[in-house]
């Protein structure tokens, strides 16, 4: 088996102590034979990696966020297969017929009563509707405290996700040219900045790649990569898709909404 060290230092992520008890975690189901799930959820470069290393592990890992190719996702560890995990969907309707809520508007909500961001998994709205997966322990106070989003009334319940249709990711088609596949070429491509606006982003903080904070403004981005930007929107590189006759690249990119 891997040892705890290579184990933490080939997981990028930001928090090194959370990614050691997930280690932790592996050895206390080798040991015992039961099921270990993670404390929170996590985004793809993190089950994505520990996938990868399932051949250095001794037991199987498995990882759910109750959407169809969910982002976020809690871990499981297990000799078995699972079929439950410790999360509920919620689905929390917005009452007010004059206002249209965005995404950024349901997270700041949800996290105003407290819970930071890694205790639920992605949001899709649909309808004047938010569907959210949830840690089960955080339901009933969710449902008790939650009461508005963004000023309009609200509800919440728990979906059945087995006799409900699940929502499914709402994307916009962007295609953008630019010099490379630099993040800073390629801001200045979603943003319609300037490239000194758009390192003003990075700087500052507002940039991120799978959910990492970008540091050099050179960083090439691949193909299937996370792209958020914050006070922009989240989008996903599907592809280069050919080029100018200037030799600048033609690039694909989903925009969630």
């Amino acid at each position: 088996m891997i040892d705890k060290k290579n184990f933490v230092d080939s997981i990028k992520y930001e928090d090194k102590n959370k990614i050691s008890k997930l280690y932790d975690k592996i050895l206390l189901c080798n040991k015992t034979g039961n099921t270990a799930f993670s404390d929170e959820f996590y985004p793809p470069n993190v089950w994505r990696s520990l996938e990868e290393l399932q051949e250095s592990i001794p037991v199987n890992i498995f990882s759910n966020g109750i959407f169809e190719g969910s982002e976020r996702r809690i871990i499981a560890f297990s000799p078995d297969e699972i079929w439950h995990y410790p999360m509920e969907l919620i689905k929390i309707t917005n009452k007010s017929s004059f206002r249209t809520l965005c995404h950024r508007d349901y997270l700041g909500s949800i996290m105003a009563l407290g819970i930071i961001r890694e205790k639920f998994g992605d949001l899709i709205l649909e309808d004047n509707k938010c569907y959210v997966p949830i840690q089960e322990e955080l339901i009933e106070y969710v449902i008790y405290n939650l009461k508005n989003v963004g000023n309009c009334p609200c509800t919440v319940e728990i979906v059945d996700i087995y006799t409900e249709g699940l929502p499914k990711y709402n994307f916009e088609d962007l295609n953008i040219i630019a010099s490379s596949n630099r993040i800073d070429c390629i801001l200045s491509g979603i943003t319609n900045l300037s490239r000194s606006k758009a390192l003003d982003l990075i700087s500052s903080g507002k940039v991120l790649i799978d959910y990492l904070p970008v540091k050099n403004k050179d960083k090439i981005v691949k193909e299937q990569s996370i792209i958020t930007i914050r006070g922009f929107g989240k989008y996903k590189f599907i592809e280069v898709c050919g080029s100018t006759g200037s030799g600048r690249l033609r690039m694909l990119f989903k925009k969630f909404i």
